[in-house]
């Protein structure tokens, strides 16, 4: 397959990707963004290159990737002079879902059947599929892919089938540049995930989105700037659709904003990544107004919230308690979560100790109040507040036990805590930016029907394990905040 000038220009965004070198690449953009037609110039790119290296193309149902991402890659193709070869059209240089023309002799051959694979003339091939049934991926080895809305895609099957299947070697990363020879461990199987914003949050957790959401809120909002971070050998870009406006028009864009919300017009023109979806728990949580930067002051009480779990694991938040003027903040500067086997309350105890040792202004304590019936593995307490009574003395004392007697309803914890995000009381509540597990629970815990939290559970492939993987960090703190603030709580 001989290499045609590519004349379309491609936005500074588009660019980006096209020029990383990094192993795991996210494309994150708004809607009409041109994510697949990048996908179609990045796998062009990459058979011209390296025809010996067989890629992989998916969407998340074939529908998808029959109707969407491979008509919008062939698009892509024929601009640039890469046509299907037919009888009609002698010239063209890949077939796809049949064997190719004998006179290609280097095309692989060895397959009962051609459905769903694309051949090159030059040897060049490319396996295409859909995400839905992922384990049907898991007998085939690649060296590079391309995935097209990840958002739509199960964690797993990326993870543990698509990145698993990258390993055919041929194309080297050597001295930041890309190479057809080096040595095994500069061998270069690049992913690339070409996405609008998720509804889920694993695809922000994988890139550590989190990290940079002032950095991202600052340059999305823009025609001008975007989101670029390379780290980790991850390479991430986030940007809005106005940067690919010449090809879809104003009108595109604006009639999308006028027809959505403020918030979905967030994710679906500016490609924010940390919009709400709906059905928040915390509906009135903000990332960018309640998550601040905080140091531990020697001069403050320290106010501790326990949820006792074992799985995923043991919990404790730390904050500190400040009057500004006519409101009191609650800043949560610490947390603490310690997973199996080291994830007893002794041992959280232990590592507050160890994070605070000289701490000598005081200590008040709070948590769920089934914790005075809850057993301990140690058979000297009778429940968990004793065993925290004993490891903390040091710190305590004859007013430190703030626990609740009875636990005050969900739906009542949850409209008093939406009222203090929505600045109704004289109280706020910050986290600081380290706090990444009570900010997750604070953006990620859904409403269940019924009012109360979606006990969604999930399983830990390694362990067999069944968890809550979202509420617990939420838990405490309500229970510190119900319990503080009790004369302004109504529920």
């Amino acid at each position: 397959m001989e290499e045609t000038v590519i004349r379309q220009k491609f936005s500074e965004p588009q660019k980006a990707i096209l020029r990383s070198v990094a192993s795991l690449n996210l494309f994150l953009a708004g809607t009409g963004s041109g994510k697949t037609h990048l996908g179609g110039a990045k796998s062009r790119q990459l058979i011209a290159d390296f025809p010996e290296v067989r890629g992989f193309i998916a969407a998340n149902t074939f529908d998808q990737l029959n109707t969407s991402t491979l008509f919008r890659i062939r698009e892509y193709w024929e601009s640039t002079g890469v046509t299907e070869w037919s009888k009609e059209n002698p010239s063209g240089v890949y077939v796809s879902g049949k064997e190719p023309p004998i006179s290609w002799t280097k095309c692989k051959r060895n397959f009962d059947r051609f459905n769903n694979i694309i051949s090159f003339c030059n040897g060049g091939l490319i396996f295409t599929g859909s995400l839905d049934n992922y384990f049907a991926h898991s007998g085939k080895e690649f060296g590079w892919a391309l995935l097209d809305e990840t958002k739509d895609s199960k964690e797993e099957g990326i993870k543990e089938v698509i990145i698993t299947r990258l390993r055919q070697p041929g194309m080297f990363r050597v001295n930041g540049k890309i190479s057809h020879t080096g040595t095994k461990d500069q061998q270069w199987n690049p992913l690339y995930c070409l996405t609008s914003p998720a509804k889920v949050d694993w695809i922000n957790e994988w890139f550590e989105l989190e990290k940079y959401i002032d950095e991202i809120s600052e340059k999305i909002f823009s025609d001008t700037t975007f989101f670029e971070k390379s780290f980790n050998d991850k390479f991430v870009t986030i940007s809005s659709t106005y940067h690919n406006v010449n090809n879809v028009g104003i009108n595109y864009i604006n009639n999308i904003l006028d027809n959505n919300t403020e918030e979905r017009g967030k994710a679906l023109i500016y490609g924010h990544p940390f919009v709400t979806t709906g059905g928040e728990f915390y509906s009135s949580f903000n990332r960018l107004k309640h998550v601040k930067r905080f140091k531990y002051d020697p001069s403050l009480a320290l106010h501790l919230s326990f949820d006792q779990n074992s799985v995923p694991y043991n919990s404790c938040g730390i904050s500190q308690v400040v009057r500004n003027g006519e409101t009191w903040e609650d800043r949560f500067i610490d947390e603490i979560a310690l997973e199996n086997p080291r994830n007893s309350t002794e041992e959280v105890c232990e590592e507050f100790m160890m994070r605070y040792p000289n701490h000598k202004a005081g200590l008040y304590y709070y948590g769920d109040a089934s914790g005075h019936n809850r057993t301990t593995m140690n058979k000297d307490f009778k429940h968990h507040y004793e065993v925290i009574e004993f490891k903390l003395r040091k710190y305590l004392n004859n007013v430190s036990d703030r626990t609740l007697i009875s636990n005050p309803s969900v739906p009542g914890r949850r409209d008093f805590m939406n009222l203090i995000f929505e600045g109704k009381l004289p109280i706020q509540i910050y986290f600081d930016e380290n706090c990444k597990k009570m900010i997750a629970d604070m953006m990620y815990t859904k409403q269940a029907l019924d009012g109360g939290k979606d006990k969604h559970i999930v399983t830990d492939k390694d362990s067999g394990d069944k968890y809550q993987k979202y509420g617990h960090f939420g838990d405490l703190i309500e229970y510190q905040v119900v319990e503080l603030f009790k004369n302004f709580y109504n529920g």
